[in-house]
């Protein structure tokens, strides 16, 4: 079985506990979430925590389930879904924002806010490469920013403007499963990952540990970081996907 994962801090909970044992059994496949909506449409993966906007589609699709209830959602400030580079959304009429080639929901998430909350259309989004006057960063990249330019420079945190303006939870990863996997390997599939989450979240000071040493960025950053995620989707964080499945439709 092919598992996708994603090479960021907020991924490294379901996977922090698995057992070397358990891990050999699969393939483990690390990509940024936009590669990995394409990996699982070409068939190349089969369950993973996919951005939303994949997700939902690889569902839609009917190839895919949601597995349970396992995401990552954030309610408010969550530190690692950034628009860096403005005081305030004005600055960017008429105006070029540089896009993470990671993204495939937080711009989505851009958008929607701009056009539906500020009223601007005439805004363009361009490559990461170009010049333009903000910057949509997310996961580590958007992390370490913070971490280290927060009070340098002005940066909107999407979460938090989302959660303002609707009252409600963001989710940016949903797991996901390949429908024709026999149903005891998508149940085991479940508990595996539901425990190794817990685990995890019993002993984040662990987890953050790990991190820092991958990332280089201080360990006590990155367990706060972590305690301000929501794993396991809620009816409140349910019910902000679906907000924002009916405002993307409405785009």
């Amino acid at each position: 079985m092919n598992i996708a994962t994603m090479p960021f801090v907020n991924v490294s909970p379901y996977f922090h506990f698995l057992s070397a044992r358990w891990l050999d059994r699969h393939r483990v496949v690390s990509a940024v979430p936009r590669q990995l909506g394409d990996l699982a449409r070409l068939g190349k993966v089969d369950v993973g925590a996919f951005s939303y906007v994949d997700g939902l589609g690889l569902v839609e699709s009917g190839e895919f389930e949601w597995l349970g209830s396992l995401g990552i959602a954030g309610s408010g400030p969550i530190h690692s879904i950034l628009l860096c580079g403005v005081d305030q959304s004005a600055d960017l009429r008429g105006q070029a924002i540089a896009i993470s080639p990671q993204t495939a929901t937080t711009v989505k998430l851009l958008e929607l806010w701009l056009k539906q909350k500020e009223g601007l259309t005439d805004f363009r989004f361009t490559g990461p490469d170009d010049n333009a006057i903000a910057r949509l960063l997310i996961g580590d990249d958007a992390l370490r920013r913070k971490l280290t330019l927060g009070g340098q420079e002005p940066q909107l945190d999407l979460s938090e403007a989302w959660t303002d303006w609707t009252g409600l939870p963001f989710v940016f990863a949903r797991w996901a499963v390949r429908k024709a996997l026999p149903e005891r390997e998508k149940k085991e599939l479940a508990l595996t990952l539901g425990a190794s989450l817990d685990l995890a979240l019993e002993d984040l000071e662990d987890v953050a540990q790990a991190q820092a040493d991958r990332t280089g960025l201080p360990a006590d950053k990155i367990l706060a970081y972590l305690k301000g995620i929501g794993y396991h989707l809620g009816p409140t964080q349910l019910a902000g996907a679906e907000e924002f499945k009916r405002r993307l439709d409405l785009l």
